[in-house]
């Protein structure tokens, strides 16, 4: 493991290093191919749980919940260090086929296949999509494996991570003007299987498949000036099993129906005044059949001083269970981020973050804890 993280992790500077010195990507009149790359490492300054959450040592700070990605009391660089290669063939002008591999240290750098479409323009304003895609549960979704477009070192925590990540199915974009504002609305459908499913992995002993089916939502851009707007609504069926045992978990073995319904639906709001941005987002998912709802924000504001940036972010995520009352996850965070523009496509991030776990009595959970964190992110 460690030098398969090792590996991923030379490679992804070598991309790097590629992209510092502006060397282009390989493209002809048909075929075009570019990437993105993150060499990452943390390690937790101190928390107060010292016994194993599960099977991970604590102290311990959760990075992203999506993919299980936790670091503990040392330096690790295999948990957020990733590379991702995404190639379009342009069959004809209203043609063409998208495909994206990303390769993550966390699980051993097997190569996932995120993206796999094809697109067809209807017309110049809608565009039909068909194949595997990126959930776009939160704003920066569609592009959360990209380090380089955002100034955190990840996206905060609290609010984006969730069991399911990607979906198969068919989309319908839309873009165009709105008497001066700039639109841009998605509608979806599919499905999505996943077997061994990473964030569950963060509460359960034992291997979890869930499948989300009969997903459908849509969701809505709007941007005119300093002011960026998108709210998005999803719902869909739930099911989840326990590997080792066969048992339907969503929802319990003894209920008659066999799937939960979930509803999933949320607001984000950016500012860019001059050299000052804020950024919001507020996002719930409502599984009401068995009385559980969780909400999530996060607020961050932020300032350019030439090369450097730097930002403040606070985050809150809360749920309520009548069933479980004690046993519901509770959290805030807080993070100071400072990122530096190696170059046109390449950045050095430095962040640290303050973690409080304000969980029910009955959850062991991974406590409260503090993360120092480094990253290098490119685009090549």
């Amino acid at each position: 493991m460690i030098r398969a993280s090792l590996k991923l992790a030379l490679t992804a500077f070598a991309a790097m290093t590629a992209a510092t010195l502006t060397l282009p990507a390989r493209a002809d009149d048909a075929f075009s191919v570019s990437g993105f790359a993150t060499v990452a490492a943390g390690k937790v300054l101190g928390g107060d749980r010292t016994d194993d959450y599960y099977r991970y040592p604590c102290p311990c700070f959760i990075a992203d919940y999506s993919h299980g990605a936790l670091y503990a009391e040392r330096w690790q660089i295999k948990q957020e260090t990733k590379i991702g290669v995404q190639g379009t063939y342009t069959f004809t002008p209203k043609l063409s086929a998208t495909a994206q591999v990303v390769g993550r240290g966390v699980d051993g750098v097997k190569a996932g296949l995120e993206w796999a479409y094809l697109s067809y323009d209807l017309t110049d304003s809608w565009t039909l999509q068909l194949g595997r895609k990126r959930l776009p549960i939160y704003y920066y979704s569609d592009f959360q494996d990209v380090g380089f477009a955002y100034t955190w070192v990840r996206p905060p925590a609290d609010l984006y991570g969730w069991e399911i990540v990607n979906y198969n199915g068919v989309n319908a974009t839309y873009r165009g003007d709105w008497g001066g504002w700039a639109a841009k609305t998605n509608l979806f459908l599919g499905r999505e299987n996943s077997r061994d499913n990473l964030m569950q992995r963060l509460y359960y002993d034992q291997p979890q498949d869930v499948t989300w089916k009969n997903i459908m939502g849509g969701d809505l851009v709007l941007q005119r000036g300093i002011l960026t707007v998108r709210g998005t609504y999803i719902q869909s069926d739930v099911q989840q099993w326990d590997r080792t045992t066969g048992e339907r978990v969503t929802p319990a073995a003894d209920l008659s129906k066999s799937a939960e319904k979930q509803r999933i639906y949320g607001v984000s709001a950016n500012l860019d005044i001059n050299d000052w941005f804020v950024r919001s987002e507020y996002s719930v998912f409502d599984r009401s059949g068995y009385s559980y709802k969780s909400k999530a924000y996060m607020l961050g504001v932020g300032r350019r001083f030439g090369d450097f940036t730097a930002m403040l972010t606070h985050t809150q995520y809360g749920e309520h269970n009548t069933f479980t009352p004690d046993a519901i996850q509770r959290d805030s965070g807080d993070s100071a981020t400072l990122r530096y523009e190696l170059g046109p496509s390449t950045a050095l991030k430095l962040q640290w973050d303050r973690f409080r776990d304000r969980s029910g009595a009955d959850l062991s959970y991974v406590g409260n804890s503090r993360l120092l964190s480094v990253s290098i992110d490119t685009l090549f």
